[in-house]
């Protein structure tokens, strides 16, 4: 599953928040430049070794069955399964739909920004890190010392809190005197100017903080705006 695949072909729900459904878990047929894996073909053994890649969730429906979703963060992609059988593969975000009910899904370049059941009448769970995940190693963390887990997440604030102080103002000069600003307005000149190193260990540290903060999925539109802006 580590080959680019060619966008699914069936048809397609266009959701206001930017969520693609797939109409049903057995219905449209696609294309892809590598094969997915045939309907019905096992869930493969998540490999803790893959945590940079890949991850996984899963929940039990109301119906007693379970759905897993493996998410594979180098091709944006995620895989829908039912009692570990594959039934659909399609480019994040997506809703997969489940009858009435439907699964979204979508990952920043840090880790996951939604992985929720959603209800006909609602209702929002979030799915569960499946043992193994970074997710489930983060929460696991929490739960065994709290205490590190809080002055993790402290951390994490502190760092893009200096982030968005220090860089802003360099980003924003970089850009009004790019020529699309240039003739218009004046310049603005950043108060700060670091060195290129320090702006480099500023970035690195923001991504860090960003990591932490996405696999607790906490994120802030204002906090989390720089590492937000950040090429990969």
């Amino acid at each position: 599953m580590s080959d680019r695949y060619d966008p699914w072909a069936g048809a397609e729900w266009n959701d206001p928040h930017g969520f693609d459904e797939s109409e049903d878990l057995g219905g449209a047929t696609s294309t892809w430049s590598t094969p997915d894996p045939e309907p019905g073909s096992p869930l493969p053994p998540f490999r803790p070794s893959l945590g940079l890649q890949r991850t996984r969730f899963a929940i039990d429906l109301p119906d007693a069955s379970t759905a897993t979703v493996d998410v594979d963060h180098t091709w944006g992609r995620a895989s829908l399964y039912l009692d570990g059988r594959h039934l659909r593969t399609r480019d994040m975000p997506v809703r997969f739909a489940l009858g009435s009910d439907g699964i979204e899904v979508a990952a920043s370049r840090y880790g996951m920004e939604r992985i929720h059941l959603i209800s006909a009448d609602g209702d929002r769970r979030r799915l569960d890190p499946v043992p193994g995940t970074p997710e489930y190693l983060r929460a696991k963390l929490s739960r065994r010392h709290p205490g590190v887990g809080r002055a993790l997440a402290v951390c994490a604030v502190i760092v893009l809190t200096i982030n968005l102080i220090l860089l802003a103002p360099q980003v924003l000069e970089l850009v009004t005197r790019s020529s699309l600003w240039a003739d218009h307005l004046t310049p603005f000149v950043s108060p700060v100017a670091l060195p290129a190193w320090a702006n480099t260990v500023l970035t690195v540290t923001a991504g860090l903080a960003a990591t932490e903060r996405a696999l607790t999925f906490r994120h802030h539109r204002l906090l989390d705006a720089e590492t937000d802006g950040i090429e990969s």
